[in-house]
C-alpha cells in the first residue's frame, strides 16, 4: 500500500516552502521541504542508528557546513526528442530522472548547483543524432569559476563538433568526449576513452593552505569543495606518511601534505587509484608542488611498495565500501591510524564493525553536510589500534 503526506493541523517548524519548481518531478533534492539544520540532524541520526545496529561503539558528532554555494558538479541525462525528417531527430535535451523512473525531466534554473552551472540546465535542444549522447557532466572550479564539461557518448560523430557555440554561450570553457557503449545506467566506462575536443583540458581546485590539485574531465573530486576542505582541515595530523588507497587525484593526501608543509614538517605520500587519468593528474600535482609522493595506477588492495609501515591510511571507497583485500592490506601496514571517508552509512557500518573485530577502536565519527537537500551524508570515521 502506498501512503503519502496530505496535510497537517499545524505546520512543523522544521518544514519550509520549497522554492524549486521541479521538486515534485525531479528525483534529485527530495528533502528541500525540510530546514537545512533538521536535514542534517536526521542524516546524522540515521548514521548513528546504522552504526548501533552493526554494533559499532561510537557517538556521531554533527559538523555543520560552510555557507552553501551550490554543488560544483552537475550530471545531466540525455533524452532524444521525437520527430525527424533528416535522421537527426528534433534534438537532444538534458535533464534529470524523475523519481523512480527513467523519464527525463528538464530542470531549467536548477537551484542545487553553483551559478556557473545553472546555464547548462537551460540548454536548447542540441541537433545531434538520436541515441548518440547519454550524459552531460560538468564541473565548475571554486577557484576561478571555469567550467569543464564532458559528453558521454556511445560513439564519436562529426556533429558533436558543431555544438561548440551553444556550449560556449552556456559558459563551458572546455569540452571532452567520453565513450561508453556499455549497456546499463553506468555513466562512465572504466575502460572507455576520453578525447578532448576544444578549450581547457582540466581544472585546478584548492585543497587548503594555498595548495591546488589538477583535475581531469572524468576524475573524481568532491561535489562541494568547501565541505571537502572542511573535512580535510579537521582530519588528525599524520606523523610521517599517508597511504591513500582510493586516492583519486590525491585530494586528501595533498591536503594533509599542505598542512604539514605549513608547519614546516615533511610528509611522504603514497596513493593507489584505479583511474589512470586521475593518477596522471595526481602525479602532475606532485611534480608541480615538489611533494615526496608516489601514485600507482591499480585497484586498492593490490601489492604496495615497502617502506610505508606505520603510516596513516586513508580509505575513501565507492558506495559499496572496502574489500577484504583492502582491509587485509591495511592491517598489514600496522598503520598509525585509519581514516575512513564514506558517502553510504551501511557499508561504512559493516566495515567499521569488522575493524572492531580486528582489535581497532572507532575514536570519532563526524557527519558533514556534503549533499544539501538530499538524505545523503558524508561521514568520516577515525580508528586507532587498541
Amino acid at each position: 500500500m502506498h501512503t503519502a503526506w496530505v496535510s497537517a493541523a499545524e505546520p512543523s517548524p522544521d518544514r519550509v516552502e520549497v522554492a524549486c519548481e521541479h521538486v515534485t518531478r525531479c528525483g534529485g533534492c527530495t528533502w528541500l521541504h525540510i530546514t537545512p539544520t533538521r536535514q542534517h540532524v536526521e542524516r546524522s541520526a540515521r548514521v548513528q542508528t546504522v552504526l548501533a545496529t552493526a554494533g559499532v561503539l561510537a557517538e556521531v558528532e554533527i559538523r555543520h557546513a560552510p555557507a552553501n554555494t551550490g554543488r560544483h558538479v552537475i550530471k545531466l541525462v540525455a533524452a532524444d526528442l521525437p520527430g525527424s525528417p533528416n535522421g537527426f531527430g528534433a534534438g537532444v535535451r538534458f535533464g534529470a530522472y524523475r523519481p523512480r523512473s527513467h523519464e527525463v525531466e528538464r530542470i531549467h534554473g536548477c537551484l542545487a548547483v553553483t551559478s556557473r552551472l545553472t546555464a547548462l540546465t537551460d540548454l536548447p535542444p542540441l541537433r545531434l543524432p538520436p541515441g548518440l549522447v547519454r550524459h552531460l557532466i560538468a564541473r565548475a572550479s571554486s577557484l576561478d569559476g571555469r567550467v569543464l564539461a564532458t559528453l558521454v557518448v556511445r560513439d564519436d560523430h562529426r556533429a558533436l563538433r558543431d555544438i561548440e557555440p551553444v556550449l560556449r554561450r552556456a559558459g563551458v570553457d572546455g569540452l571532452s568526449l567520453h565513450r561508453n557503449d556499455r549497456p546499463g545506467d553506468g555513466i562512465l566506462d572504466p575502460a572507455g576513452t576520453t578525447l578532448p575536443l576544444w578549450g581547457i583540458r582540466g581544472l585546478r581546485e584548492s585543497v587548503g593552505e594555498g595548495v591546488t590539485v589538477d583535475i581531469g574531465p572524468t576524475d573524481f573530486f568532491q561535489t562541494n569543495p568547501a565541505v571537502g576542505r572542511q573535512i580535510w582541515a579537521e582530519l588528525p595530523a599524520p606523523q610521517n606518511a599517508v597511504v591513500d588507497l582510493y586516492a583519486g587525484v590525491g585530494a586528501v593526501a595533498f591536503a594533509l601534505w599542505a598542512r604539514a608543509k605549513a608547519k614546516g614538517e615533511s610528509l611522504r605520500l603514497l596513493g593507489v587509484e584505479a583511474s589512470a587519468s586521475a593518477v596522471g593528474h595526481a602525479r602532475s600535482t606532485a611534480e608541480r608542488l615538489g611533494a615526496d609522493a608516489r601514485f600507482i595506477a591499480g585497484e586498492a588492495g593490490s601489492a604496495l611498495p615497502e617502506g610505508y609501515e606505520g603510516a596513516t591510511v586513508v580509505l575513501n571507497p565507492p558506495r559499496k565500501g572496502t574489500t577484504e583485500a583492502v582491509r587485509t592490506q591495511t592491517a598489514a601496514l600496522r598503520p598509525e591510524r585509519i581514516v575512513y571517508i564514506s558517502c553510504h552509512p551501511e557499508p561504512l557500518a559493516r566495515d567499521l564493525a569488522e575493524w572492531q573485530q580486528r582489535g581497532w577502536k572507532v575514536t570519532s565519527v563526524r557527519t558533514y553536510d556534503m549533499f544539501p537537500g538530499t538524505p545523503h551524508v558524508e561521514t568520516v570515521a577515525v580508528l586507532e589500534a587498541v
